[in-house]
């Protein structure tokens, strides 16, 4: 059984394999999911009364279409796991190119947390605020 890190590793590869597949599916669409980006309207609720797992594929397969040349660097990773909840902080350095747009680089920072489901974990929140431009 893979780990909680081995989940949030898994997560960041994803993105820069460019693999919405793979992200949509360590997702939880459980009435708690929340996915908060850097964007003013950048948000994704769960379960009822929310946008629940088609807008998780929605949101995963425009973020890969519309990423190109992108590369993470990890500044640092802290996961924590316990019983059947993790969580995770990172930050890292974002280098991509938006589709049609310059290259841009830019620090990224995360925190979420896990549950496990079915003996797999699974994120139920993802919140992303990105720090000073460095390009």
């Amino acid at each position: 059984m893979q780990t909680a890190h081995d989940t949030v590793t898994a997560y960041f590869d994803a993105l820069v394999a460019r693999d919405a597949e793979t992200l949509i599916a360590l997702m939880h669409p459980v009435s708690h999911y929340v996915k908060i980006g850097t964007d003013a309207g950048e948000i994704i609720t769960g379960g009822t009364g929310g946008t629940g797992g088609s807008a998780i594929a929605a949101y995963y397969k425009n973020h890969v279409a519309s990423t190109e040349d992108f590369s993470i660097i990890f500044l640092n990773l802290e996961v924590q796991e316990r019983d059947e909840v993790a969580w995770f902080y990172t930050r890292q350095t974002w280098r991509l190119r938006w589709q049609g747009s310059p290259a841009e680089e830019f620090i990224m920072r995360m925190t979420g947390v896990l549950e496990k489901s079915d003996e797999a974990w699974k994120f139920v929140q993802i919140h992303a605020s990105s720090g000073v431009q460095t390009t």
